[in-house]
């Protein structure tokens, strides 16, 4: 089965004019400007790469930066827009290191990005979250919650942490752009092929690319000879128009905004028994130079899966916990804990389940409308619902932007009857991001959505923990069978 659902992932770009005086005055060239990818500081395992991209504003020979390192490891694969840290082996503390970018159209201008290595495997089932307006340069991600990945060439210490990652709770699986992975793992073959995979979003985007597997690790967690998606657009084919389909490609960091996504949705493969026998849908394609890309059925074990089921004990789900919100700010954290029910931290503690029906939906009533296919996502960057009553933003028109703020509430219903009332506040988008330059957490963006259904974004979790069980894994005692959300 196959429901991934980026929706609506929009950055934003606000363009400031100023005009100058009387008298003819010729005003100052724009000022130049470095800007890094990751953008905030990273905390990375002893022995681990991290690479490091560079913009530069007002660059117009593209002249590009030179590097520097101050404290522990060293700097490899230097070029005018990128570097790749290298971590020290082994430490016998946490260390740190800078990395500085600096311009050379103006040796004035630099940036710098902070990085902790760390003398242990991570920190357990629990890995940080934050909202920072994502990893693509002169770009914000508005309510984009990202993680860092460390990928690793299965069964070997060549691994390389991944920072900027989008955690969706909407989709199933790992995908990672190509251009972020300094040694990409070799695709797996089928019938003599290449296989690739096409994942549709609901906004109509799509991404494309090569299937790997590789072993997967998430703070303490280690999901071994896991496949995932290579993010990369073809060079010696056409993608197929049953992936395409009149659709946004967005196979590149500008267009997605992150460097990959984490998919820990309800599902443990991206596709499913569906994807497995009868006739293929167009998901997976076994493709060759030249030639064109055929539909192809894919065993499970092969299929794009939920690193999260592979991981040995914490693998019937995960915990979304995100700081409250009153509207604004400009970055908001939070914790992914992996398991439900299998350690101290992860338990229900009184959370009301609510259980899906087969295609990961549960039933939301608002305004006079019962929406039978409804869904938690924190990939989607708003709360999206159909109410012809909020007027939408005149400059874009997927969002609301409402004369002043809204106070609102639903109720949602789950297969099991279960029901929670849920108040939420709907705001002028065009306020939020003007009012707020600098900020990238919005707990009261929304906007329209045309499909019966409403879509919880991430203004939902903003202030709960989110419980998001497995289809198929065991669940504590007590609960009825996977899927559920509980909140």
């Amino acid at each position: 089965m196959l429901r991934t659902s980026l929706a609506f992932s929009l950055g934003l770009i606000l363009f400031l004019a100023a005009c100058g005086g009387g008298g003819g005055s010729t005003p100052p060239p724009p000022a130049v400007s470095v800007a890094l990818t990751p953008s905030t500081a990273q905390t990375i395992n002893a022995g681990l790469i991290l690479p490091i991209g560079a913009a530069v504003s007002n660059d117009s020979a593209n002249q590009g930066v030179t590097w520097s390192l101050t404290g522990v490891g060293s700097l490899a694969a230097s070029s005018i827009t990128s570097v790749t840290y290298q971590a020290p082996g082994t430490v016998s503390s946490d260390q740190t290191a800078t990395v500085t970018a600096t311009s050379i159209a103006n040796p004035a201008v630099s940036a710098s990005l902070q990085i902790t290595v760390t003398n242990t495997t991570a920190s357990g089932n629990v890995v940080p979250l934050i909202v920072d307006g994502g990893p693509a340069p002169l770009h914000n991600y508005a309510n984009g919650v990202f993680t860092t990945v460390t990928i690793c060439l299965t069964g070997t210490p060549t691994c390389q942490a991944i920072g900027g990652i989008l955690v969706d709770t909407g989709s199933f699986g790992l995908r990672v752009l190509k251009s972020a992975l300094a040694v990409p793992p070799s695709p797996l073959p089928i019938s003599g092929k290449t296989l690739n995979n096409c994942a549709k979003f609901v906004d109509g985007s799509f991404l494309w690319g090569e299937v790997a597997a590789a072993d997967i690790q998430l703070g303490g967690e280690k999901a071994t000879n896991t496949s995932f998606q290579i993010i990369a657009d073809p060079t010696t084919f056409t993608i197929p128009t049953a992936c395409s389909s009149g659709g946004s490609n967005i196979d590149n960091l500008g267009s997605l905004g992150a460097n990959g996504i984490l998919g820990v949705g309800p599902e443990a493969q991206d596709c499913g028994p569906a994807c497995a026998s009868g006739t293929p849908p167009p998901v997976y394609f076994a493709c060759s130079s030249g030639t064109t890309c055929t539909a192809t059925l894919v065993p499970l074990a092969q299929q794009i899966t939920n690193p999260v089921v592979k991981f040995p004990t914490d693998n019937n789900g995960v915990i979304m916990e995100m700081q409250s919100l009153t509207s604004a700010a400009t970055t908001a954290t939070g914790s992914l804990i992996f398991g439900i029910g299998t350690q101290t931290n992860n338990g229900l503690a009184g959370a009301k389940i609510q259980t899906m029906d087969n295609f990961d939906n549960f039933t939301t009533l608002f305004n006079g409308q019962t929406m039978t296919e409804s869904f938690i996502d924190s990939g989607s960057n708003g709360l999206f619902f159909p109410d012809s009553g909020i007027p939408n933003c005149p400059d874009a028109a997927f969002f609301f932007c409402p004369s002043s703020l809204l106070s609102l509430s639903a109720i949602n219903q789950g297969q099991n009857s279960a029901v929670n009332t849920v108040s939420f506040g709907i705001d002028n988008a065009d306020n939020l991001f003007n009012n707020n330059p600098t900020a990238d957490a919005f707990s009261t963006l929304g906007g329209t959505n045309d499909s019966g259904s409403f879509d919880w974004g991430l203004p939902f979790f903003y202030g709960r923990s989110v419980f998001t069980s497995i289809r198929g894994q065991t669940t504590p005692s007590g609960t009825p069978p996977a899927p559920w959300w509980a909140y």
